[in-house]
Protein backbone atom coordinates (compact mmCIF):
# COMPACT_ATOMS: atom_id res chain seq x y z
CA UNK A 1 0.00 0.00 0.00
CA UNK A 2 1.20 3.57 -0.59
CA UNK A 3 3.00 5.11 2.35
CA UNK A 4 3.20 8.59 3.78
CA UNK A 5 5.91 10.72 2.22
CA UNK A 6 8.73 12.15 4.33
CA UNK A 7 9.01 15.90 4.75
CA UNK A 8 11.80 15.98 2.18
CA UNK A 9 9.75 13.96 -0.32
CA UNK A 10 6.76 16.24 0.25
CA UNK A 11 8.94 19.30 -0.35
CA UNK A 12 10.29 17.73 -3.56
CA UNK A 13 6.77 16.94 -4.70
CA UNK A 14 5.57 20.49 -4.02
CA UNK A 15 8.54 21.93 -5.91
CA UNK A 16 7.89 19.59 -8.83
CA UNK A 17 4.18 20.40 -8.86
CA UNK A 18 5.04 24.10 -8.82
CA UNK A 19 7.24 23.65 -11.89
CA UNK A 20 4.55 21.77 -13.72
CA UNK A 21 1.82 24.26 -12.86
CA UNK A 22 3.97 27.10 -14.15
CA UNK A 23 4.58 28.17 -17.70
CA UNK A 24 7.73 26.08 -18.06
CA UNK A 25 6.03 22.85 -18.99
CA UNK A 26 3.15 24.48 -20.80
CA UNK A 27 5.69 26.15 -23.10
CA UNK A 28 7.23 22.89 -24.29
CA UNK A 29 4.06 21.93 -26.18
CA UNK A 30 3.95 25.04 -28.32
CA UNK A 31 4.64 24.27 -32.00
CA UNK A 32 7.76 26.45 -32.14
CA UNK A 33 9.48 24.61 -29.28
CA UNK A 34 12.53 22.56 -30.28
CA UNK A 35 11.63 18.86 -30.44
CA UNK A 36 14.94 17.63 -28.99
CA UNK A 37 14.60 20.05 -26.09
CA UNK A 38 10.99 18.89 -25.56
CA UNK A 39 12.19 15.28 -25.42
CA UNK A 40 14.82 16.17 -22.79
CA UNK A 41 12.23 18.06 -20.73
CA UNK A 42 9.83 15.11 -20.84
CA UNK A 43 12.65 12.74 -19.90
CA UNK A 44 13.53 14.86 -16.86
CA UNK A 45 9.87 15.15 -15.90
CA UNK A 46 9.30 11.39 -16.14
CA UNK A 47 12.44 10.61 -14.13
CA UNK A 48 11.57 13.16 -11.44
CA UNK A 49 8.01 11.91 -11.15
CA UNK A 50 9.27 8.34 -10.81
CA UNK A 51 11.71 9.37 -8.08
CA UNK A 52 8.69 10.53 -6.06
CA UNK A 53 6.49 7.57 -6.99
CA UNK A 54 8.83 4.82 -5.79
CA UNK A 55 8.93 5.98 -2.14
CA UNK A 56 5.20 6.77 -2.23
CA UNK A 57 4.47 3.21 -3.34
CA UNK A 58 7.03 1.87 -0.85
CA UNK A 59 8.67 0.05 -3.75
CA UNK A 60 12.12 -1.45 -3.33
CA UNK A 61 14.13 -1.59 -6.54
CA UNK A 62 16.84 -3.81 -5.03
CA UNK A 63 14.87 -6.98 -5.82
CA UNK A 64 14.62 -9.22 -8.87
CA UNK A 65 12.33 -8.10 -11.69
CA UNK A 66 9.58 -10.64 -10.99
CA UNK A 67 9.40 -9.65 -7.31
CA UNK A 68 9.30 -5.98 -8.27
CA UNK A 69 6.45 -6.56 -10.72
CA UNK A 70 4.43 -8.37 -8.06
CA UNK A 71 5.19 -5.68 -5.48
CA UNK A 72 4.04 -2.98 -7.92
CA UNK A 73 0.75 -4.78 -8.54
CA UNK A 74 0.28 -5.40 -4.80
CA UNK A 75 0.99 -1.76 -3.92
CA UNK A 76 -1.82 -0.57 -6.20
CA UNK A 77 -4.35 -3.43 -6.35
CA UNK A 78 -6.46 -3.56 -9.49
CA UNK A 79 -4.78 -0.64 -11.24
CA UNK A 80 -1.85 -2.46 -12.81
CA UNK A 81 -1.36 -5.77 -14.56
CA UNK A 82 2.17 -6.84 -15.42
CA UNK A 83 3.05 -10.04 -17.19
CA UNK A 84 6.54 -11.04 -18.21
CA UNK A 85 7.04 -12.99 -21.43
CA UNK A 86 10.74 -13.67 -21.73
CA UNK A 87 12.54 -10.35 -21.93
CA UNK A 88 9.36 -8.31 -22.47
CA UNK A 89 7.00 -7.08 -19.77
CA UNK A 90 3.42 -6.45 -20.87
CA UNK A 91 2.24 -3.60 -18.65
CA UNK A 92 -1.39 -2.49 -18.49
CA UNK A 93 -2.36 0.47 -16.32
CA UNK A 94 -6.08 0.91 -15.63
CA UNK A 95 -7.00 4.51 -14.79
CA UNK A 96 -9.45 5.17 -11.97
CA UNK A 97 -11.72 6.83 -14.51
CA UNK A 98 -11.93 4.62 -17.58
CA UNK A 99 -10.49 6.33 -20.64
CA UNK A 100 -8.96 9.31 -18.81
CA UNK A 101 -5.29 10.11 -18.37
CA UNK A 102 -4.18 9.57 -14.79
CA UNK A 103 -1.01 11.63 -14.91
CA UNK A 104 -1.54 13.64 -11.71
CA UNK A 105 -0.82 16.94 -13.44
CA UNK A 106 -3.45 16.25 -16.09
CA UNK A 107 -5.98 14.55 -13.80
CA UNK A 108 -5.80 17.49 -11.37
CA UNK A 109 -6.28 19.96 -14.21
CA UNK A 110 -2.87 21.65 -14.00
CA UNK A 111 -1.93 20.80 -17.59
CA UNK A 112 -3.83 20.25 -20.81
CA UNK A 113 -4.00 16.64 -21.98
CA UNK A 114 -1.85 15.98 -25.02
CA UNK A 115 -0.46 12.70 -26.43
CA UNK A 116 3.02 14.15 -25.95
CA UNK A 117 2.65 13.58 -22.19
CA UNK A 118 2.76 9.86 -22.93
CA UNK A 119 6.47 10.38 -23.70
CA UNK A 120 6.86 11.51 -20.08
CA UNK A 121 5.11 8.30 -19.02
CA UNK A 122 7.52 6.27 -21.11
CA UNK A 123 10.48 7.89 -19.34
CA UNK A 124 8.73 7.38 -15.97
CA UNK A 125 8.57 3.64 -16.66
CA UNK A 126 12.04 3.52 -18.21
CA UNK A 127 13.54 5.06 -15.06
CA UNK A 128 11.61 2.68 -12.81
CA UNK A 129 12.54 -0.54 -14.59
CA UNK A 130 16.17 0.52 -15.14
CA UNK A 131 16.51 0.97 -11.38
CA UNK A 132 15.45 -2.64 -10.94
CA UNK A 133 17.40 -4.38 -13.72
CA UNK A 134 20.42 -2.03 -13.48
CA UNK A 135 20.79 -1.59 -17.25
CA UNK A 136 19.00 0.30 -20.03
CA UNK A 137 15.53 -0.82 -21.09
CA UNK A 138 13.26 0.31 -23.90
CA UNK A 139 9.65 1.33 -23.34
CA UNK A 140 7.09 1.10 -26.11
CA UNK A 141 3.67 2.72 -25.78
CA UNK A 142 0.99 0.67 -27.52
CA UNK A 143 -2.10 2.66 -26.53
CA UNK A 144 -3.42 5.21 -24.06
CA UNK A 145 -6.44 7.45 -23.52
CA UNK A 146 -4.47 10.35 -25.03
CA UNK A 147 -3.08 8.56 -28.10
CA UNK A 148 -5.91 6.25 -29.15
CA UNK A 149 -8.78 7.11 -26.85
CA UNK A 150 -8.47 3.70 -25.17
CA UNK A 151 -9.62 2.83 -21.66
CA UNK A 152 -6.12 2.04 -20.41
CA UNK A 153 -2.42 2.68 -20.90
CA UNK A 154 -0.62 -0.30 -22.42
CA UNK A 155 3.14 -0.48 -22.71
CA UNK A 156 5.82 -3.03 -23.44
CA UNK A 157 8.99 -2.88 -21.38
CA UNK A 158 11.85 -4.45 -23.36
CA UNK A 159 14.37 -5.67 -20.80
CA UNK A 160 16.87 -6.32 -23.58
CA UNK A 161 17.08 -4.51 -26.90
CA UNK A 162 14.81 -6.18 -29.46
CA UNK A 163 16.62 -8.39 -31.96
CA UNK A 164 16.79 -6.89 -35.43
CA UNK A 165 15.20 -9.35 -37.82
CA UNK A 166 15.30 -7.28 -41.02
CA UNK A 167 19.02 -7.60 -41.68
CA UNK A 168 19.78 -4.12 -40.37
CA UNK A 169 22.78 -3.26 -38.29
Amino acid sequence: MPQELTEEELAQREFFVGLQKGEILKRIFRPDFDEAAREMCLQCTGEMCNSLFLPYGNLDTDVDIDTFMQNLMDAFPGSRKLERKGDVIHYDFYPEVKGECMCPMIALGHLEPTPLWCTCGNYFNKAMFEKVVKHPVQVELLESPLTRGSDLCRRLIHLKPPTITTGGE
